[in-house]
């Protein structure tokens, strides 16, 4: 289980005759064992932000800590080694290696990591049998439905049991079925394995699935049930 704690976060791009101001100044904290919803309007930041807290990518100003880890400190050989023993990543799009059985996909961060590999391999196959896939860990993503694609992507980021996993609209790409599905793995996982979920969505039925929501506007974080309308 992981704290995170970001504090003054700063984005921008450089444009050829202006700067794009991205994130102004966000600050916010999710508590060991949350499930966060961050939501906002298209094109708010809200990838950007997760890509910062995930450290795929680097704020020109701020800090972001892990349990007191200030990861903005961090060379880029250190940030990768911590990302891949603590970190878990879930997107819209499953991302998932076509040449690839479900098992051999799941298999890969497991390789990457440098981590005993038993253990892990243990723990895949009891999420496989958890979400009603064992029967179709041979198969490759092309074989597989949407849902079913997206509930292996959902594994695959839980493969190294990480602290925290950052959610990018995970179930933007399903119908509503498949989507609660996805929702109620994730509230699964929490609650038997404590990890902390900050999930950007625009979906008012995820968000509902959340402890709380986030709600980024004009550069800023607030907690939604804070702001003023």
């Amino acid at each position: 289980m992981i704290n995170l704690t970001a504090t003054d976060i700063y984005k921008n791009y450089q444009l050829d005759h202006s700067v794009l101001q991205i994130l102004k100044g966000v600050s916010l904290q999710v508590q060991a064992g949350e499930i966060v919803a961050l939501r906002g309007a298209s094109g708010s930041g809200k990838s950007t932000l997760l890509n910062i807290l995930g450290t795929l990518d680097r704020a020109n100003r701020g800090e972001v800590l892990f349990d007191g880890v200030n990861v903005t400190d961090l060379a880029d050989e250190q940030l990768s080694s911590f990302r891949n023993r603590n970190i878990g990543f879930i997107f819209q799009f499953h991302h998932l290696l076509p040449e690839l059985s479900v098992w051999e996909n799941l298999e890969v961060p497991v390789r990457l990591s440098g981590q005993v590999e038993g253990q892990r391999l243990d723990f895949l196959k009891h999420l496989l049998e958890l979400t009603g896939l064992n029967d179709r860990k041979e198969h490759f993503p092309s074989q597989l439905s949407g849902g079913e694609r997206q509930r292996v992507a959902v594994i695959r980021a839980l493969a190294n049991e990480p602290g925290i996993v950052f959610a990018d609209e995970p179930t933007g790409n399903l119908d509503s079925e498949n989507g609660e599905v996805v929702m109620e793995l994730i509230g699964h996982l929490r609650k038997q394995h404590g990890q902390s979920f900050l999930i950007a969505t625009h979906s008012s039925t995820v968000a509902s699935r959340a402890d709380y929501t986030l709600l980024l506007e004009n550069g800023l974080v607030k907690r939604a049930d804070q702001v003023a309308r």
